[in-house]
């Protein structure tokens, strides 16, 4: 009779030190860690069907961390049953995985035969499959899960980025390129440079679409209702305003100083531009925007100029009944010529002003 030394997840047994846990472990929870941390190990779902089946023959579900506590032996012929007719030699080569990783270690008979016997004080003498390891690594299993579920979820954010910023270029070849990115299997450096390709023509399209813009700017009107859009469609052009001054693009640290409703859905910190295009794009759904009138708003507008009206019309959205046909007359006004981001901010902040000072006279009144 012998007992293979097990490996702490494929590394000699000199090499590392076991401590073992206090307490018992779900075995099941000791499968989803190890799951969810497949690809840090190499393990392959196939492995994974096999210690679950491995996991059926075990009553309890509770593992200890005392070796030889959680001996299961089933036969090679009742485990392939149990998996539903897996060959013998594909069953032999996960087992042999599982044992190479320390997550099972075995415990032969002399004839390495699998099976179980009483002795005389009524205890239980078992040859087989030990899933105690299981139970000794399940901080490393779990530590290795949480690192993986970390990754995984840079890696979505990646994707989602790529994807957002490929709906700004949608119209360039380098929006196939990303395209194709998406459909392979994610890989976090490939992403990154997408992101940074896309980044720089987004950045290319808002710069161009501004000068084509720097003509379209008006000043005076300030739209709530769709009736009133109406109003500034037609009056629009024939309010422009010829003064410099007036005709300035807002800085980034202005629309962020006026418009501040956003950061209740997105705090996370806003550095530059992109920022503010992204957080727009997705708040358009929220607010009942169609992804078409949203895109054909950055096109009249520019892009920069389109995410910071979406961002103006959070501020004011409880006075807004229709979004999508407010901005669709805004991208009417900006066709033709008669648009500009500046009075809706100065609306904004003159509203703020006036409650404040508001709140202020009746404060002292009351005093």
């Amino acid at each position: 009779m012998k007992h293979a030394t097990q490996t702490l997840f494929g590394r000699p047994s000199a090499a590392v030190q076991i401590e073992p846990v206090d307490g018992m472990v779900d075995k099941w929870d000791a499968l989803k860690a190890l799951t969810d941390a497949a690809a840090t190990f190499d393990v392959t779902h196939r492995t994974l069907g096999v210690l679950k089946a491995l996991m059926t023959f075990l009553p309890q579900r509770l593992i200890t961390p005392q070796p030889r506590s959680a001996i299961v032996f089933p036969s090679n012929k009742t485990l392939s049953e149990r998996l539903n007719g897996m060959p013998d030699s594909t069953l032999r080569r996960h087992l042999a995985k599982l044992i190479a990783l320390g997550i099972v270690s075995r415990h032969d008979s002399a004839n390495r035969k699998r099976f179980a016997r009483r002795n005389g004080q009524g205890s239980q003498i078992a040859f087989g499959f030990d899933l105690s390891p299981l139970a000794v690594q399940i901080a490393q299993l779990r530590q290795a899960a949480e690192q993986a579920g970390r990754a995984h979820e840079a890696l979505m954010a990646l994707r989602a980025e790529v994807a957002q910023l490929r709906q700004m270029v949608i119209e360039t070849p380098l929006a196939e390129e990303a395209r194709q990115v998406l459909r392979r299997k994610p890989e976090a450096g490939a992403l990154a440079d997408m992101v940074a390709r896309l980044e720089d023509a987004v950045t290319a399209q808002m710069s161009s679409c501004d000068v084509q813009n720097e003509r379209h700017i008006e000043n005076g009107y300030i739209i709530i209702s769709d009736s009133e859009a109406d109003v500034a469609q037609e009056n629009g052009p024939k309010k422009r305003n010829s003064h410099e001054a007036q005709n300035a693009d807002a800085s980034l640290l202005e629309v962020l100083s006026v418009c501040t409703e956003f950061r209740s859905y997105y705090p996370e910190p806003v550095e530059q531009w992109t920022d503010v295009i992204g957080i727009a794009d997705r708040l358009t759904a929220m607010m009942g925007i169609a992804p078409p009138v949203f895109k054909e708003a950055m096109t009249q507008m520019g892009v920069k100029h389109a995410a910071v009206v979406v961002l103006c019309m959070l501020e004011r959205f409880g006075d807004i009944h229709n979004p999508g046909g407010y901005l669709r007359r805004l991208t009417q006004t900006a066709r033709n010529g008669g648009f500009s981001v500046r009075p809706l901010l100065d609306a904004i902040a003159n509203t703020r002003r006036l409650s404040a000072d508001n709140s202020l006279n009746c404060y002292n009144s009351m005093a």
